[in-house]
């Protein structure tokens, strides 16, 4: 499986051809990312996968000096459990 971020999104492109992704915004002046969605494949779930993904957001935000506002449940929960100092509320 690769992942990469991409403008907007970090997906996954898993074996069978399809993708995972999270998607968001970034707001730039507040140097904040708005996370909005994390999607995998039902065929794809309990995997680890969108750990891994929300794991690669973290990081490209940390390296870009970036906060996260979290409006996807799967993402606030992620930070809160591992990286609640990234947490922007609002």
């Amino acid at each position: 499986m690769k992942i990469e971020v991409e403008k907007g999104r970090v997906v996954a492109f898993l074996e069978d051809g399809q993708e995972a992704f999270i998607t968001f915004g970034v707001e730039e002046s507040e140097k904040v990312v708005v996370v909005s969605t994390t999607f995998v494949p039902e065929s794809h779930r309990g995997k680890g996968i969108a750990g891994k993904l929300t794991a690669e957001l973290v990081k490209w935000a940390d390296s870009n000096g970036y906060r996260i506002y979290p409006l996807c449940s799967y993402t606030r929960k992620f930070l809160e459990r591992k990286r609640p100092d990234l947490i922007v509320e609002r």
